[in-house]
């Protein structure tokens, strides 16, 4: 993707949208985690 077209704070919206899905993902993550463990610990 071609930043060099995109002003400053179209640059600081992306670098902000880039950091909220990476949250997310690890957000996710740990989620997904919590649960299989709880599975895990019942079984």
């Amino acid at each position: 993707m071609d930043t060099k077209s995109l002003d400053k704070q179209a640059k600081e919206h992306l670098q902000v949208y880039h950091n909220v899905m990476l949250a997310a993902k690890i957000g996710i993550v740990a989620i997904i985690a919590t649960l299989v463990i709880m599975a895990a610990t019942l079984i």
